[in-house]
């Protein structure tokens, strides 16, 4: 069931994901904060440390995966890198080029993240029971698959 404000029409679904969305940007936020990492942003959650592989990604491919330009991601990764979440090391397949890893201080941010999507999730279900959320996940995951494949390139 969508809210209803006396003067406007009940809200649409992607109208309710993007104030669900502010929610957890919120949440995960002050969740952050109270962890100690008063210094990360929900965006370093969500824009770096979701893409980057155990062993080290290249930016660029932290970039792609994010959907954000080289240079938007190169910020982040500077920021991080600043205050000790991230550490920009040389490639082990190729020297020449630098993948980021974590620092154990962003391992140790990385795992509050996670911890805070599962407890979250599991908040959720405890609202609206674990099958709707199960519903919600898995219909999600088409509407982001359906979106992929209409704005991948065609071969």
């Amino acid at each position: 069931m969508t809210e209803v404000n006396a003067n406007q029409q009940p809200m649409l679904a992607p109208q309710l994901i993007v104030q669900a969305f502010d929610l957890v940007i919120d949440e995960l936020h002050r969740h952050l904060v109270a962890a100690g990492y008063d210094d990360l942003r929900p965006t370093h959650v969500l824009n770096v440390f979701r893409f980057m592989d155990c062993d080290g990604t290249r930016p660029t491919v932290l970039a792609r995966r994010a959907k954000m330009t080289p240079q938007a991601m190169s910020e982040l990764i500077g920021y991080l890198e600043e205050r000790g979440y991230v550490r920009r090391v040389p490639d082990p397949d190729d020297r020449r080029a630098r993948v980021v890893v974590y620092a154990d201080r962003g391992s140790r941010a990385a795992e509050v993240g996670e911890a805070f999507f599962a407890d979250l999730e599991s908040r959720w279900g405890a609202v609206t029971g674990p099958d709707r959320v199960k519903s919600i996940t898995t219909a999600l995951t088409d509407i982001v698959a359906a979106d992929s494949d209409r704005s991948s390139p065609s071969t």
